[in-house]
This record gives C-alpha cells, sequence and structure tokens, in this order.
C-alpha cells in the first residue's frame, strides 16, 4: 500500500471518529433549548402588582398589550387571580414588540392611567378592546386612548401629558431592556416565582398555579 493511500485511510478513519464522537455526545445532551431565559429583575414597589405585595406566589408577565397572544392570555390571568387572589400577586412589565406600531403609545397610555392610580384598569381595557385600536392609525389609537381615560374618570389634560414624558417612555424603556437582558425575545413571557413558565391553554396554567400554591404551603 503506498503512502498516499495510507494518508487516504488514516484521514477516513479520523473523520469518522469525530463523526461518531459528536453523535454520541449529541445523543448525551439534555433535550431542550441550548439558551435559557435568564431570571427576572425583583419586584418591588415600583412595578406595577395586581395583589397583596406579600402574596407568597408571583406570576411576572411581560407583555405587549398590542400582541394578540397577550390579549388572549389576558383572560386566563384575570380569571387565575379571581380564584386565587389571596395568595397570588399579578405583576406586569412593558414589552412592546417592533412590530406592533401601537404597542408603544399603548404603553404610554397605561403608564398615563397609572400616575393616576388607574394602571389595571387601563391595562383591562386596553387588552379587553385590543380589536378596536390595534390596527388603527397611531393617531386615532391614541384617541380611543384617551377615551378610555374619560371612562375610567382620569383627568385627561394630566393623563395627556403624562403619556409624552419623559418619566413614561423611560420608564417602557427601562422594563423593556430589562426584559431583553434576561433573554426574552417574545410575548406573553411569563414566570411562576422566578421560574418561566409556558402554558398552552388555561388548564396548563391552573395546574402551574396550584401546584405553586401547594409548594409554597409546605
Amino acid at each position: 500500500m503506498n503512502t498516499r493511500r495510507i494518508i487516504f485511510w488514516a484521514s477516513f478513519i479520523i473523520i469518522l471518529a469525530i463523526i461518531v464522537w459528536g453523535l454520541i455526545a449529541s445523543m448525551s445532551k439534555v433535550p431542550g433549548p441550548s439558551s435559557k431565559v435568564g431570571v427576572p429583575a425583583p419586584v418591588t414597589t415600583a412595578d406595577h402588582i395586581l395583589g397583596r405585595f406579600d402574596a407568597p406566589i408571583t406570576l411576572i408577565e411581560y407583555g405587549d398589550f398590542q400582541c394578540p397572544a397577550c390579549s388572549t392570555y389576558y383572560y386566563y390571568v384575570e380569571k387565575l387571580y379571581r380564584e386565587a387572589s389571596s395568595s397570588l400577586r399579578v405583576v406586569f412589565r412593558h414589552f412592546p414588540l417592533s412590530q406592533h406600531g401601537n404597542a408603544v403609545p399603548a404603553a404610554q397610555a397605561s403608564e398615563a392611567a397609572a400616575m393616576q392610580g388607574k394602571f389595571w384598569e387601563m391595562y383591562s381595557e386596553l387588552y379587553s378592546n385590543q380589536s378596536d385600536w390595534s390596527e388603527k392609525p397611531t393617531p386615532e389609537a391614541v384617541s380611543i386612548f384617551a377615551g378610555y381615560a374619560t371612562k375610567l374618570g382620569l383627568d385627561l389634560v394630566k393623563f395627556k401629558n403624562d403619556e409624552v414624558s419623559s418619566t413614561t417612555l423611560a420608564k417602557i424603556s427601562s422594563q423593556q431592556e430589562e426584559g431583553v437582558s434576561v433573554g426574552i425575545d417574545h410575548t406573553p413571557t411569563f414566570f411562576l416565582n422566578g421560574r418561566e413558565i409556558t402554558p398552552n391553554n388555561y388548564a396548563e396554567f391552573k395546574t402551574l398555579i396550584d401546584t405553586a400554591a401547594t409548594t409554597t404551603a409546605q
């Protein structure tokens, strides 16, 4: 066997060994995504919190008011809170997606309402009426938000000023940046007691909440 053939077969065997080793290594890995979402920032009094601050179960949502999936999960969260309000606190953080042109204005409206103590009321208006403003030109959507403010009994002049204030924009931006730093790339993203959860429906969501309640009670 000449030198050239020896080199060829030696190279072939080495390459084959590398391929086999790679297959064995990949089979030994734990299934799942290669990168994990991190832990969200601790809840503080600066957060929007529904429920007792010291409730044993914490559900954090990073949401986008124009996101259709967020609108669907809004009803799940509302029902879960009604059923477990004594033990559950819900925390909402902004994560407006770039493809949703009215997401930031909607977030601004919620923050402007928050400055008059009506964040969760505006949150409900935005999600439950999403189809009314979601696809409207932004100026028209903003006008609709002002209508919600009037409905909620807010000072409209203050509301409109707060909507576009640097404080409002800074809070939305900081929450989104925190979400990005954690590794969030979609909405809604939920964390239950600091761990990301991905329930596909209400039943799965309720099971996760009930399990958390059992665990914290032990």
